[in-house]
């Protein structure tokens, strides 16, 4: 009669656990397409290129020693 009592109580937590566990997976589910069913972003400002700076390549000094 014990053991069996021990077996439903296990039993009961077990499945207590497997509940819980598998509504937090649904709600972090839920949130991830709640996000995803966001329209994106857009940036609708006009920019031109006077704007922005010009963009070269890094140089090593001693790539400019070993060039002359």
């Amino acid at each position: 009669m014990g053991s069996m009592l021990l077996i439903i109580i296990c039993a009961l937590v077990a499945l207590l656990v497997v509940g819980v566990g598998g509504f937090l997976v649904l709600l972090k589910l839920g949130v991830i397409v709640r996000a995803a069913s966001q329209p994106a972003y857009q940036d609708f400002s006009d920019y031109t290129l006077s704007q922005g700076r010009e963009v070269r390549p890094e140089e090593d000094p001693d790539d400019s020693e070993r060039l002359s």
